[in-house]
């Protein structure tokens, strides 16, 4: 789970125009991965926004983990600057589970009086099998700075001198 909480001076459509592009900020950044390519699907109503991440042109399809790893957040823009702020989460009913596993393993060592393995084993395992979504947290973080990186340049752009 990673927060976002980012601000640009530039209005909502420029920065939404930049999130919607998704080929012009995978091309600007350097994705390297097996998987594939990261492909970053944005959908949005009102302020709130979501994005999801599925990695394409790789040997295997990317079906994600239940709902896959996905930011969910608001764009709002005030006074000329524009915040986008939200979460990236790996599957909230994969979040749930190991949440259950953990609460279950604190009962069990209480009411056992020690160490239960099985939730730890099981917590390991599905660390280790969904290694793959958990690393599209990182992708798609680095995806929404490059677009608002993207977006500053443009509305910012260099001046160079003739020397």
């Amino acid at each position: 789970m990673k927060f976002i909480n980012y601000k640009i001076g530039a209005t909502r459509d420029e920065v939404m125009s930049v999130f919607k592009d998704s080929n012009r900020v995978v091309a600007e950044e350097n994705f390297q991965s097996p998987k594939g390519k990261p492909n970053i699907t944005v959908k949005e109503r009102g302020n709130s926004i979501k994005m999801r991440c599925q990695m394409i042109d790789g040997p295997s399809k990317d079906y994600g983990f239940l709902e896959g790893t996905y930011f969910k957040g608001t764009v709002k823009e005030k006074d000329g600057v524009t915040t986008v702020r939200g979460i990236i989460v790996t599957a909230p009913i994969y979040h749930l589970i190991i949440l259950a596993l953990i609460v279950l393993l604190v009962i069990q060592c209480f009411r056992l009086g020690g160490i239960n393995v099985v939730p730890i084993l099981l917590a390991i395992f599905s660390l280790i099998m969904f290694k793959d979504e958990f690393k599209k947290q990182g992708i798609i973080k680095r995806y929404i700075f490059r677009a608002l990186k993207i977006t500053y340049a443009q509305k910012n752009p260099r001046r160079r001198s003739n020397q």
